[in-house]
């Protein structure tokens, strides 16, 4: 099975602890990833592997999602399980790194052809807008 695989990273001067922290509020999204107008878990605490939440994207609409990996003040990736990129994976890594941590933005792309496609063409601005986003969260954590 083909997949497209997009990471980008930023340095951030603070510890994986304070990062995840961070992440673990979900409703945080709304004021560092662009475009994302509601962020929520929809299963109770304790959250990990199984839990869900939702997102809503400006011009894209609703993702609900289930996490598939978590690992505490490490890792966490989701499953997105509805809507237009159904299939799609996506999450964080926190490494630490000096005196602060490497914050990674990981996206797996459901492999149909159109996706395929329609990647080739806008990976290089998804990837733009991702490091957007890490600027914006590296300028909130390090405020």
């Amino acid at each position: 099975m083909l997949k497209r695989d997009i990471e980008v990273s930023i340095w951030i001067a603070r510890s994986p602890e304070d990062i995840w922290e961070y992440f673990c509020d979900v409703s945080n999204e709304t004021l560092w990833r662009y475009g994302v107008h509601l962020a929520e878990w929809i299963s109770d605490p304790p959250h990990g592997v199984g839990s869900t939440g939702f997102h809503f994207v400006k011009s894209l609409g609703d993702y609900p999602w289930k996490v598939a990996e978590w690992e505490e003040q490490r890792i966490i990736s989701w499953d997105v399980t509805d809507g237009r990129f159904e299939g799609f994976r996506a999450g964080y890594r926190i490494t630490p790194e000096g005196a602060g941590s490497c914050v990674t933005i990981h996206v797996i792309v459901k492999p149909s052809a159109l996706m395929r496609i329609m990647m080739f063409v806008m990976k290089w601005l998804f990837r733009r807008q991702l490091a957007g986003d890490l600027e914006r969260l590296k300028a909130i954590m390090e405020a």
